[in-house]
């Protein structure tokens, strides 16, 4: 704006300036003289208009190269506003992923952790029950050698012989048990990772059960009431395969598997006579070698394999059902529904006593 109010004014002092001279010159070309015209010589312009007209010029010129570098540098900070715009976007991206992979990793971490503590915790119980076998294999070892002792009327081979028998099948007896053993702390530590491979058939299903199935997955939970799926199991195998005489006991019982709060282990005694106790939940008087309770610091009841075998069978299914429950399963549902017929097959088959 300035530039142009000074480009006016110096134009308007040029133009008034001519003006001027032209007048002079007219002036001073004709004069009169004792009644005649006389024409002088012209004059020639001022130096200092000259100077001035360069001047302007040259100020002009200056103007439009101002100009040009003004737009030229308006043109250079829009682009480096849009650069700075598009930097400051990528950064907040690149932060923005950075962030997120970091949470991930820390997810990823933190499961680890859990999988590993869960392991640590399985690999303490299976250590306690390994050192628990060890001392009843020591305890069995001492009770062959005090047998030797006391049979010494007998022939030194066949005496070994027996012993190295009688010791291989209480290994073996032992190591069944353990498998089958079951308490409040295995409940709920064991199957962690579990093996739903099945010999069934799998072109044969019941599409009823299955969807029965499918339903009850979707909302699962533990109870006679619950689900068709669940009434259906606990009417055709539970109920008949806890169905003892004392019925109040196998009541209680399947309240406490119900809670996994049952515990069942192995109580031999010195002789087989002594083994010999009332089961009670048969009442047959026959060879107790397992004991059950109810609660952590509840009554022991003697029973028999038949009567163990029938509750650890129950045991499986409810413990596997709790895996579902929590998730712990990785399998699609057809896997899960095929476990689920192996463990209905082997309530049925310990009811049968097979």
């Amino acid at each position: 704006m300035e530039q142009t109010t000074l480009l006016n004014t110096m134009d308007s002092i040029l133009d008034h300036r001519s003006d001027v001279s032209d007048a002079n010159s007219v002036d001073s070309a004709f004069s009169i003289e004792n009644g005649v015209v006389t024409t002088p010589e012209p004059i020639e312009h001022s130096t200092s208009s000259a100077t001035l007209f360069n001047e302007l010029q040259r100020v002009k010129q200056d103007l439009k190269d101002k100009d040009t570098e003004i737009q030229r540098a308006h043109e250079i900070r829009e682009n480096t506003d849009r650069e700075i715009e598009d930097l400051t976007a990528s950064l907040f991206e690149s932060a923005h992923s950075m962030v997120e992979q970091a949470k991930y990793a820390q997810s990823n971490a933190e499961q680890k952790l859990k999988i590993a503590n869960q392991t640590i915790d399985a690999l303490v119980v299976e250590n306690t029950q390994l050192k628990k076998s060890v001392s009843e294999l020591k305890e069995i070892i001492n009770n062959c050698r005090s047998s030797l002792l006391t049979n010494r009327s007998l022939p030194i081979t066949s005496i070994l012989s027996s012993t190295e028998q009688q010791s291989q099948s209480s290994i073996r007896q032992i190591v069944r048990e353990k498998l089958h053993k079951r308490s409040s702390s295995d409940l709920q530590q064991s199957l962690s990772s579990i093996d739903i491979s099945t010999k069934i058939d799998t072109d044969i299903v019941d599409n009823v059960l299955l969807r029965e199935f499918a339903r009850w997955e979707e909302k699962p939970s533990i109870g006679s009431d619950s689900s068709a799926f669940m009434h259906r199991v606990y009417s055709e195998d539970i109920l008949p395969c806890l169905t003892f005489p004392n019925a109040d006991l196998s009541s209680r019982i399947l309240t406490a598997i119900e809670h996994n709060d049952v515990t069942m282990e192995t109580f031999h005694m010195r002789t087989i006579e002594e083994n010999m106790k009332v089961c009670s939940l048969t009442g047959d008087l026959c060879q107790c070698n397992y004991r059950v309770r109810l609660c952590e610091r509840g009554e022991w009841y003697p029973i028999s394999r038949l009567s163990r075998n029938r509750i650890a069978a129950v045991c499986d299914f409810f413990t596997f059902i709790r895996h579902v429950q929590s998730g712990l399963v990785k399998s699609d549902t057809r896997n899960r529904y095929n476990k689920i017929i192996e463990l209905r097959k082997q309530m049925a088959f310990a009811r049968l006593g097979l």
